[in-house]
């Protein structure tokens, strides 16, 4: 925590503070499943702490297992089974219901399947299978050699070739965790017979140095990964093979530091030289070690809450500047009338707090729109009581114009309703990665469409991220551009058919950098932090003139002087991430209304 206030910009700070929190009290994994990888944060710099999700399900599942174990071997002992017979069965019931559980999960809903406990005890599980069978079984010499190199080859086939985008844990964890069974399997003592040991894997695995390697292995986890966040952190880059050598090298001191000198130390007490040569002592009692550790998780919840309360401070006292003169933001590159910017003014909103500085549609739980869930009443704004009406459609980067529409619609007796789904453009045509096809947000397209065919507002409002951007933030993207045209194409016919105004906002220019970060850190001038305007194609415009009749509206000229869009416009910070700060969003209500032909 220390480590990020002094390294990290002060955006990142209740991230890494709650991250802290997660890790301390072993929750992280259920804090990452539905905090940090979530949509909403997608491409924003991984915690130094997010490693400790695996030791959360672990501890998770070691709190659990103890008493599930006692309760099974009571029960045998009903029906007069030994406990081990009592242990094996009910591990072999739980590693099944968990597997299975895992397979269907890992398929609809990848991310949050991937750090559940639920999806992951069937691994542990067949840990324990494995021990409880383990002192009884004998394979012949020739079989543990095969099963050592075969349980090798699995591993290592595994770390070169899995993919973040793969359906995993599900039946495709089955190749790590039956290839770490059978290296175990093949240490075990073998059968009387020809003695083959010398060509097993288990003799390489055998040597010092790896089984050094082994015992720091616990340290060398907690080490590893916050030394690569704060590398790159500090570089500015990711590592070359020099880099890569470097962190593996300080990796292993601070793991052999942490072992010998913490970890050691504390379960056996200080060491001290005597007759039979050097050996640690045993003088660490219970108490003291449970009472110690028991601190030391207050202290870590205790150094993250003061990160985290100075930028709350911020984002409590923060206040919408969009109406002040000092604030005018996207109207300071109006070409029909733009306002004259004041010096020496503070940026609104502080970089600090900008990730938070998100659309109504947040608050509202209107972000994530399902027709099947979100009644017809919900998520309606603008003048409730208004004479005319429009729909707000597509993804997020359609989401966040829904606040500048929002003070429109209240202006000039507009009821506004947000039809808007994260991730989700307003086109037939499903997005995919590289093993998934999001058939669910097209089949939500088509009942979305049905609902706004028979309320046939005034005028439907379309926007949505171009595949660059999806293909950037994602990963997702489809088989070529004409593609999702088509998928476009299929949802503005019928609108236009049916008689209804459509109008499509062109996409904004897409930030390869954070803004905010890079504004706190060199400042609103500098260079670095200004996006590039490329010529992106936007399938949505291209649909657009192909219907006909369909009005374009593009508003990069109030972000961008030729090509170049600097993070500050107007003293108000344009980009929150690749979407805009809803401060600055707002204040594109004019050129939006003149555009619609409202003023």
């Amino acid at each position: 925590m220390v480590a990020s206030v002094l390294v990290l910009p002060q955006s990142r700070w209740q991230e890494v503070a709650r991250d802290v929190v997660a890790s301390a009290l072993q929750v992280q994994n259920w804090n990452q499943a539905f905090g940090s990888t979530s949509y909403e944060s997608a491409g924003e710099l991984v915690s130094p702490v997010q490693h400790f999700w695996s030791l959360a399900v672990e501890e998770q599942f070691y709190l659990l297992i103890p008493l599930v174990l006692i309760l099974a071997v009571a029960c045998g002992r009903k029906i007069r089974l030994d406990a081990k017979s009592s242990a094996l069965w009910f591990l072999l019931v739980l590693s099944a219901a968990s597997f299975v559980h895992s397979v269907v999960f890992s398929f609809q809903n990848h991310d949050i399947a991937y750090f559940a406990t639920t999806t992951r005890m069937w691994e542990l599980a067949l840990g324990g299978l494995t021990a409880l069978a383990f002192s009884s079984l004998r394979l012949s010499s020739l079989a543990q050699v095969v099963a050592g190199w075969l349980g090798v080859a699995m591993v290592l086939v595994s770390a070169v070739s899995f993919q973040t985008t793969m359906a995993f844990p599900g039946y495709i964890a089955l190749l790590p965790v039956v290839g770490t069974v059978l290296i175990i399997v093949a240490g075990a003592p073998a059968r009387s017979g020809h003695d083959l040991s010398r060509f097993g894997f288990s003799r390489v695995l055998s040597l010092r140095p790896l089984t050094y390697l082994g015992d720091i292995s616990y340290s060398l986890y907690l080490w590893h990964w916050p030394v690569i966040v704060f590398y790159i952190l500090l570089k500015g880059h990711q590592p070359g093979v020099v880099g890569g050598a470097s962190i593996l090298a300080l990796s292993l001191v601070l793991a052999s530091l942490s072992y010998h000198v913490i970890e050691q130390r504390f379960r056996f007490g200080k060491p001290t030289i005597q007759a039979g040569g050097r050996r640690f002592r045993p003088r660490v009692g219970n108490r003291s070690a449970y009472g110690l550790a028991a601190c030391f998780i207050v202290v870590s919840c205790i150094s993250a809450a003061g990160p985290w309360s100075v930028v709350q401070m911020k984002l409590v006292q923060a206040v919408s500047e969009t109406a002040s003169p000092d604030y005018p933001g996207a109207m300071a590159f109006d070409t029909d009338k733009p306002v004259k910017v004041p010096s020496g003014i503070p940026i609104s909103p502080d970089p600090a707090i900008a990730m938070k500085d998100m659309s109504r549609t947040y608050k509202d739980g209107c972000a994530v729109y399902d027709p099947a869930k979100i009644a017809d009443s919900q998520c309606r704004y603008g003048d409730l009581g208004g004479s005319k009406s429009m729909v707000l459609v597509g993804d997020s980067h359609a989401g966040q114009f829904l606040d500048p529409l929002d003070a429109m619609g209240r202006k000039h007796g507009w009821k506004v309703r947000a039809m808007v789904r994260n991730g989700c453009p307003f086109s037939a045509a499903p997005a995919s990665s590289a093993t998934v096809t999001y058939s669910n947000c097209s089949s939500q397209n088509a009942v979305s469409l049905k609902k706004i065919l028979k309320q046939k507002p005034d005028r439907v409002i379309i926007s949505g991220m171009t595949p660059y951007g999806y293909k950037k933030s994602l990963k997702w993207g489809w088989a070529s551009d004409a593609v999702l045209v088509e998928g476009y194409i299929q949802m503005l016919r019928p609108l236009q058919d049916a008689g209804i105004k459509v109008s499509v906002i062109a996409d904004m220019p897409y930030p390869e950098i954070s803004i905010p970060d890079c504004v706190e850190q060199k400042g609103a001038g500098a260079a670095e932090c200004v996006t590039t305007r490329k010529n992106l194609k936007d399938p949505l415009l291209t649909a657009a003139v192909e219907v006909g009749n369909v009005q374009t509206i593009d508003l990069t000229s109030h972000l961008c002087k030729n090509d170049s869009c600097p993070p500050v416009i107007g003293n108000v910070l344009v980009f929150r991430d690749n979407h805009m700060t809803t401060t600055f969003a707002k204040t594109l209500e004019d050129p939006l209304a003149r555009a619609l032909g409202l003023l």
